[in-house]
């Protein structure tokens, strides 16, 4: 058996996650905004794979963080 990871040991790290989570997305909202305001037709596919990027970043934090939950109700 590994080390059992405490949940009082374990939530200071996942709130630490979280807040840095929020910032990251808090300032990504308005570079996106502002890409959509200012694209025109040539920079319109960059702006769109730059967004899937991101987005498919932002599901794989997800996907760390339904994991780490589902370790820590495991143990």
């Amino acid at each position: 058996m590994g080390p059992s990871i405490h949940t009082s040991q374990s939530e200071p790290l996942f709130v630490e996650w979280m807040r840095h989570r929020q910032q990251e997305q808090r300032r990504h909202e308005p570079v996106v905004a502002q890409r959509h305001a200012t694209a025109d037709g040539s920079e319109a596919s960059n702006v769109r794979a730059q967004e899937v990027a991101w987005a498919e970043r932002h599901a794989h934090d997800r996907r760390l963080h339904d994991s780490a939950i589902a370790q820590l109700r495991h143990d």
